[in-house]
């Protein structure tokens, strides 16, 4: 359907009248000033394998769930187990940890108390099956969601090669107007291709770029929002560099990079605050840093 002239001249004094559309952030001023997340919108994420892309999602999608009560369908087999996803999900929430001997372990009233908040606002699809990406969307809508979340994209049902160019303009042409047609957000971590052994070796592994992700250019060419997750070691205390690589609608993000840390006790990500010693997270209380001198702590965690 073409519009007349006057629909569109009609657009454009609305917009001009309430100005640009804002999207939703997450709660972490800095990553926050370079990336916003609307409805209608495609985020793909990419990240060497324990570098925290996983890690990244689920604290984009639980900050957008208890800051700005967005409901989630996740397809997370990378995860875990179903059990393992929720209580991953569970330990982000809460800030407890399943694992026993902890100061933080959680109790079976606490499970009791949040699950049945977690299991309202986020659906799933068991990591025993697998499901196309159409299936999985349709799933997601049918069930009222505003996103769609998938860890990871080779874990699909594909009617295609999952990383062929000429199946992933056609899949990702569609997702993104399915997207936009139906008000809804999409997440999908993507691997990309393995790093120089001669790196790996040195301990110096480049970060990857939107040209390293499986499937090459179609995912830059077709994707809207891709952040990089990388870290400078595999150590759990590294901080994280968090990329933001590419930003479509220009509107709700620039390039750029902020770096964030990890609490591996809450599973949560935290900037900090190094004239009040203080971490502030996307969600729950901010924290004061008794010793900003010694690495913040890491005793009875465990990062695994």
């Amino acid at each position: 359907m073409i519009k007349s002239n006057s629909e569109i001249l009609d657009e454009l004094m609305e917009l001009r009248k309430n100005g640009i559309p804002t999207g939703d952030n997450i709660g972490l001023k800095s990553f926050d000033e370079l990336l916003t997340f609307v409805k209608g919108g495609c985020t793909d994420i990419t990240g060497y394998p324990f570098f925290g892309k996983s890690l990244f999602l689920k604290e984009i999608i639980m900050s957008l769930s208890i800051n700005k009560g967005w409901k989630h369908c996740v397809y997370m087999p990378d995860d875990g187990s179903d059990t393992e996803v929720i209580s991953n999900l569970l330990h982000k929430m809460t800030g407890k940890t399943f694992e026993k001997d902890y100061p933080n372990t959680i109790t079976e009233k606490e499970i009791a108390k949040h699950s049945s908040t977690l299991l309202d606002r986020f659906k799933f699809i068991s990591a025993e099956h697998t499901i196309e990406p159409e299936a999985f969307w349709n799933y997601a809508k049918e069930n009222n969601c505003d996103s769609a979340c998938i860890d990871s994209w080779n874990y699909m049902s594909h009617k295609g090669e999952p990383t062929s160019p000429d199946y992933l303009r056609k899949i990702l042409s569609t997702r993104n107007r399915f997207m936009e047609v139906n008000n809804m957000h999409s997440f999908i971590i993507i691997h990309p291709k393995n790093p120089d052994p001669k790196q790996v070796k040195e301990g110096k592994v480049r970060q990857p770029s939107v040209y390293d992700l499986m499937g090459g250019s179609e995912w830059n060419n077709n994707g809207r929002n891709i952040i990089v997750v990388h870290k400078n070691g595999k150590e759990y205390y590294e901080p994280y560099h968090i990329n933001v690589d590419k930003v479509k609608p220009k509107y709700y993000g620039s390039i750029g990079e902020c770096i964030l840390s990890l609490d591996w006790a809450k599973q949560r990500f935290y900037q900090y605050d190094s004239v009040y010693n203080k971490k502030h997270f996307a969600y729950g209380n901010e924290e004061k840093v008794k010793d900003p001198i010694k690495p913040i702590e890491f005793n009875n965690v465990n990062p695994f």
